[in-house]
């Protein structure tokens, strides 16, 4: 039966083309304008580390030794803040880092090209805590030294993308040793670095031990405050500036109130030194909590979200009212079709085989549309580009949708067809 019902499916569209062509084109642009959609917010609302996302937490803290400049505490810390981080043991991997940026090149290299790279001076513990995943090498184990982990596209741009474990970079006039070269990694949102509008930034290009930062002077390419002037980053240590951010992974529930005293006591030793006149804020968020807290979703993004969804809920109005004027001028081949002894259901299977060719062939064209709607929103809006990515499971989706759609707009078509007098029909 069900090779019978194609075949007439087939038939049908044969006799109809045009009809049916309005029809496809009308779902098909409906399901891939939301599929393109669904794309951008799933990109935004995703989250970038689902195996232990409800483990690691941001560190705010109120350590200002003024009056507070802001209502709550910074996402930003001093040096000194920083070292009672890492010095805790309660923490299973605590990671403290600041973005920089330097001029990159191959120091054996005859050409002088060198290449604009985003840098994160950090501790050892980032990539244990953010799951790095090394393709070659390791990671360096101490936060000092000449050593440095890279990325995969510099190292495709540096080195063809072969093992350069061993190399040496020339980093704004300072050699340092490649001790590892990452995979291709994708953070969607760079949850580590969610502030100052970088959510959707790809990850970094060099990875560098944060005390060879500080030491070498690597200015500081993120939002900072301070109460003492200073001559640079390399000065900053013993000041009050308040550049770094920090990640804990607390990997037992028991550890999150332990950790949170053991900064409020911090705090308070502060206060009682006379050191800050705030209250004592410290605040401890896990990564989807922080992702919801620096509100990255775009809601413009979502209320053209919502739009599409309207807009799929009218194509699939007009796709039924043009299967209704099918339906309406095929009654007579209806009614001759049950007086030789067709049943409804037998009706109803044939109409729902044919719509549900449809909505397959409307799937596969809706994923091309949404291939094609996502790349013309990078050229009108090209911040998009790193969040523009159909992923396996949107495809799917949107193949039942279509799917879905296609069905749902024939429904009512089917009922009338079904409900036509056989007798008025033949007489």
């Amino acid at each position: 039966m069900l090779k019978y019902n194609l075949k007439l499916a087939i038939q049908s569209f044969k006799r109809a083309p045009s009809l049916y062509f309005l029809v496809l084109l009308t779902l098909s642009v409906g399901v891939g304008l939301l599929s393109a959609n669904l794309a951008l917010v799933n990109a935004m609302a995703g989250d970038p580390i689902p195996e232990k996302s409800d483990q690691l937490f941001h560190v705010s803290m109120n350590t200002w030794p003024n009056e507070q400049p802001s209502e709550g505490p910074l996402h930003i810390l001093r040096y000194r803040d920083v070292k009672v981080i890492s010095e805790s043991d309660i923490p299973k991997h605590s990671a403290v880092f600041y973005a920089s940026g330097v001029y990159a090149r191959d120091s054996k290299s005859s050409s002088l090209q060198r290449f604009d790279s985003s840098v994160r001076a950090t501790s050892p513990g980032f990539f244990a805590l953010t799951n790095a995943p090394l393709a070659y090498g390791s990671a360096f184990t101490k936060s000092s030294g000449m050593e440095v982990v890279i990325g995969d596209e510099l190292n495709k741009k540096i080195f063809a993308g072969k093992n350069s474990v061993g190399e040496t970079l020339e980093l704004d006039g300072e050699l340092l040793t490649i001790v590892g070269v990452l995979k291709p990694w994708s953070l969607r949102p760079l949850f580590y670095h969610a502030t100052e509008g970088r959510a959707f930034n790809l990850t970094d290009d060099i990875y560098a031990p944060i005390e060879t930062a500080i030491d070498l002077g690597w200015s500081i390419h993120a939002r900072s405050s301070s109460t003492d002037s200073n001559k640079g980053v390399q000065f900053s240590r013993d000041l009050n500036v308040f550049y770094l951010q920090a990640w804990v992974e607390l990997e037992n529930k028991t550890d999150l109130p332990l950790f949170q005293n053991y900064l409020d006591n911090y705090s308070q030793s502060l206060k009682d030194a006379g050191e800050h006149p705030g209250d004592i804020m410290n605040e401890l968020r896990d990564v989807n909590e922080w992702l919801l807290e620096q509100n990255i979703v775009d809601q413009k993004i979502l209320a053209f979200t919502l739009a599409s969804v309207l807009f799929l809920c009218v194509c699939v109005f007009n796709a039924s009212s043009l299967l209704l004027a099918r339906f309406h001028s095929a009654k007579f081949e209806v009614g001759l079709r049950r007086a030789i002894g067709a049943s409804n259901k037998h009706m109803l299977m044939q109409g729902l085989t044919e719509s549900a060719l449809l909505g397959i062939i409307a799937g596969i064209t809706s994923m091309l549309l949404s291939w094609l709607f996502l790349k013309l929103s990078i050229q009108f809006l090209p911040d998009l580009a790193n969040l523009a990515i159909l992923e396996p499971k949107l495809l799917i989706l949107g193949m039942l949708l279509a799917l879905g759609t296609a069905i749902s707009s024939a429904l009512y078509p089917l009922y009338r067809a079904n409900r036509y007098a056989i007798s008025a029909e033949l007489k």
